[in-house]
Parts: structure tokens; sequence; C-alpha cells
């Protein structure tokens, strides 16, 4: 399932990962310019509340770097990263039925 919109415009597709395990992978839209942390942990945080009301909770997380904005001429640097993708592993606790 995709689901579209939310505060900062992030892509969901959940993965079922066995019977009590979901990788949830968000991906921001790709706004070309620097990407904004704050906004997409926001997202991330919200939807991670939503989810431990019917039993899911958080067991890991990574992030994967998609694009990188090359340096400008003459800038010091290697520019920064423009889009990026984050996976989060939710289990479900025992004794919550799904």
């Amino acid at each position: 399932m995709t689901i579209e919109g939310g505060d900062a415009g992030v892509q969901q597709v959940e993965l079922p990962a066995g019977p009590d395990h979901l990788i949830v992978v968000y991906q921001p839209p790709d706004i070309g310019g620097e990407i904004d942390p704050v906004a997409i942990f926001t997202h991330i945080a919200a939807d991670a509340t939503r989810r431990a009301e019917t039993g899911l909770r958080m067991l890991s997380m990574t992030t994967m770097p998609l694009r990188h904005g090359g340096a400008w001429a003459g800038a010091a640097g290697s520019g920064y990263q423009t889009k990026t993708a984050v996976a989060v592993v939710y289990e479900r606790w025992p004794g919550v039925p799904g």
C-alpha cells in the first residue's frame, strides 16, 4: 500500500515481513534541495504513534541515501543529500491483537 500526503508529503510502502513484523519504507518527495530531517522524522513519529495504538512498536530504523547534490563550483564540501528513504521495522507486541 502506498500512502501520499501528511505533513511532509511522504510516500509510505508497507511490506509484511512475517507474522509479527512489518517493514515500512518512508520516502519524502524530492524537492531538489537539501532534505529536512525534522520534517521527515516528525512524519515518521506521528505514523509510529498511530501504529502503536494497534500494538505495533518500532524495532529498528535505517536510512538509504538516494541522491546526492553535487558540489557547486568553488564551494567547500561535497554538497548535500537531496533525496532519501527511511525504513522502519515494526514489531507487534505479544498479546495485542492485530
